[in-house]
């Protein structure tokens, strides 16, 4: 099965300078894990909900403190051609739950692991 027809073409987008607040109220409102991160339309990393946990655990000011200081920069990435049994070993391999889709250097897309295991590509608790 190929990553295009797993993922959401809905993709959801930080930009650098966002606050981490506003970061997390698009993760509430959009029911999602991770954002995309964009500097001027480039994936420049990716915002999970960890990132976000972990800016709450050091005390971070999450109304000021921008999305860039807690992204985890030079994201891996899937193509839509991809199939999923690779995207779910580079989660493994890298211990991340989200790849961005990219096309033709754009991102377009997020897979998560909750896409693959539910088509079972990945056995519960081997992603994170």
């Amino acid at each position: 099965m190929k990553v295009e027809s797993l993922c959401s073409n809905n993709l959801i987008t930080a930009e650098v300078t966002d606050t981490l607040v506003e970061a997390a109220q698009k993760m509430a409102r959009n029911h999602v894990g991770a954002l995309a991160v964009l500097d001027e339309g480039t994936l420049v990393g990716v915002l999970s909900e960890a990132d976000v946990v972990k800016a709450v655990a050091e005390e971070a000011s999450l109304d000021v403190t921008a999305v860039d200081e807690y992204m985890t920069e030079d994201a891996i990435t899937v193509v839509p051609g991809d199939d999923a049994g690779v995207a779910a070993q580079r989660m493994v391999e890298h211990g991340i739950g989200h790849l961005p889709v990219m096309d033709a250097g754009s991102a377009i897309a997020m897979l998560s692991k909750g896409d693959l295991m539910a088509v079972g590509a990945v056995a519960a608790g081997n992603a994170t």
